[in-house]
């Protein structure tokens, strides 16, 4: 008999000892019974991994009670295992053998023998006789795997203990890094590309934007000084003054000096690094506020990026996004374009065009054969693998609208060497994984295709174009309560009284016989005068 499925199996985890535990049909009739020996079961320190309660069918009857074929009394077991509903569990124990534990809490075959041995055992308690003492359990370890199998319960396995570990991600953890709630921020697929080239990633997010604003000025503060610290830095390199720097008040990220008598310019570009160090991160983090520390603890940002700090500002984000995107897009250009590259790059936008941009689902997708642990967490470098895969194929179709070319003439690199199998291209480990496609899934995934389809309503009979004697009046009863809201009869009315009724005048519903508003106002009263106040109209109209 072959195994059952278990999704959640792992060949690596170590399997967990487990019985097999039956209550029979004449006490698991009764729930309170039932309850009490689950409680037994839980306070001697087993644990449930699966019950069922059920009727048994008979070859699963036969297949648990295969020892006992042959005897007087086979077909008598048989027959009262069928009579009603069983409860079948399976039982792991943590300290002790699970087969030995059981049969020792459940007491011998014989009730009568069971109450001379071990008076508070469960067949002392619950067993009648030997047919019904109304427990079973397995006698060995192969017995359990079989009975496991015919209830096609999962082998249970030893949760593996917790381990933090920045290289494993789970997929929310990503998500609040892609996906920020402050609205400025760069687009999903730029942080994604982000995450695999610079990550991975650790709750902490961005120090502007997204905090209290005099945390929020604490954490720009220390970038300023940052900024200032980085320019200096980069003006000693290429030898340049900064006697004067120290009574600058504002340091703008690209600065130019111009030297008397000519018209050199020497300017001082910051490059997209990192501007926060680890001492930077700790010192805006200890000043914030407790609403803005917990912020910081529930949302993700980039670990790494080039010299391993976090906590990035929007800024940065935004300009190492384009900076990733020109230099690719320029490779890709030249090949195709050759000088005319440079100018292109000059003129066009460095955000990815929408019809290749992914959602939440699209990200779920991408992923879905990536392997996770039982924590359902990522490895970081599989993810790695698969996003910048992704992103080559992504690229092309965003050179391929640029130049108007078809998105199937971009080779594949991976694809060039033949002695690669294909079993080394599915690979995650393998240098030479890809994906076997050629556009970006969000070109490639087709929306559901949802049809209208109204909804007949049967004809009322005050529709009706053309109406029998006997149906008049119902029509006329219809119309009246489908535009009216309240009708008084005049005899009600005092002289001096003002009665104001908020009713819709009534319209014809043809032409010619019965076609007057006294007819209409007159129904509800027996032919009796009928006082009817319009809506939003202040003229009053009697009939009589």
């Amino acid at each position: 008999m072959s195994l059952p499925k278990n999704e959640f199996f792992n060949p690596k985890q170590e399997n967990l000892a487990y019985t097999i535990a039956i209550i029979k049909p004449d006490t698991a009739l009764y729930i309170k019974s039932v309850q009490e020996i689950i409680d037994k079961i839980e306070e001697q320190g087993f644990v449930i991994k699966n019950m069922i309660q059920r009727e048994l069918i008979r070859q699963e009857v036969q297949n648990v009670f295969y020892k006992q074929e042959g005897q007087p009394y086979y077909d008598d077991i048989i027959d009262y295992m069928l009579s009603g509903e069983c409860v079948v569990l399976l039982l792991c124990h943590e300290t002790e053998n699970p087969i030995e534990k059981w049969k020792k809490m459940i007491g011998k075959s014989d009730p009568e023998q069971a109450k001379k041995e071990d008076p508070n055992c469960l067949r002392a308690k619950y067993g009648k006789s030997i047919l019904k003492n109304e427990l079973h359990g397995s006698d060995t370890t192969s017995d359990a795997n079989k009975e496991r199998d015919v209830f096609k319960f999962p082998i249970p396995q030893k949760i593996p203990e917790f381990h933090f570990d920045t290289m494993k991600i789970n997929i929310d953890t990503i998500f609040k890094f892609i996906f920020p709630p402050n609205l400025e921020h760069v687009v999903v697929n730029e942080r994604l590309d982000i995450f695999a080239l610079y990550g991975p990633i650790l709750n902490h997010h961005s120090v502007d934007k997204c905090l209290c604003t005099p945390c929020s000025r604490i954490g720009k503060e220390v970038l300023e000084l940052r900024r200032k610290e980085i320019i200096i830095e980069e003006k000693k390199k290429l030898g340049i003054s900064t006697k004067n720097d120290a009574q600058i008040k504002r340091l703008q990220l690209s600065m130019s000096t111009s030297k008397k008598g000519t018209k050199q310019e020497t300017k001082v570009n910051i490059p997209p690094i990192r501007l926060l160090n680890e001492e930077n991160i700790s010192s805006i983090y200890n000043q914030l506020c407790d609403k803005c520390k917990h912020h910081c603890d529930s949302y993700a940002h980039l670990v790494g990026g080039r010299g391993a700090q976090h906590i990035l500002s929007d800024q940065e984000i935004e300009g190492l996004a384009k900076e990733i995107n020109k230099q690719e897009l320029l490779d890709l250009l030249i090949i195709e374009k050759g000088n005319a590259a440079n100018i292109m790059i000059e003129q066009m936008s460095l955000k990815e065009p929408e019809e290749i941009s992914y959602n939440r689902d699209l990200i779920r997708l991408l992923f879905k054969d990536v392997p996770t642990d039982y924590y359902e967490r990522y490895n970081f470098s599989d993810l790695q693998q698969v996003i910048q895969e992704d992103r080559r194929i992504r690229m092309n179709a965003w050179v391929a609208k640029l130049i108007n070319k078809s998105i199937e003439k971009f080779s594949n690199p991976k694809l060039i060497d033949p002695t690669v199998t294909q079993k080394e291209r599915q690979n995650l480990k393998s240098i030479h994984f890809t994906l076997n496609r050629t556009l970006p899934l969000s070109m490639i995934t087709q929306k559901p295709n949802i049809s209208y389809v109204p909804i007949e309503f049967p004809q009322s009979i005050v529709d009706k174009p053309k109406l029998q004697q006997n149906e008049e009046k119902i029509a006329l009863l219809q119309k009246l309560h489908r535009h009216t809201t309240h009708m008084v009869s005049i005899d009600n009315v005092g002289a001096g009284d003002e009665y104001k009724i908020n009713v819709a005048l009534l319209r014809n519903y043809n032409e010619g016989r019965h076609g007057s508003w006294n007819n209409y106002a007159s129904l509800l009263k027996s032919q009796k005068g009928t006082y009817v106040q319009t809506k939003n109209h202040p003229v009053n109209h009697e009939f009589q």
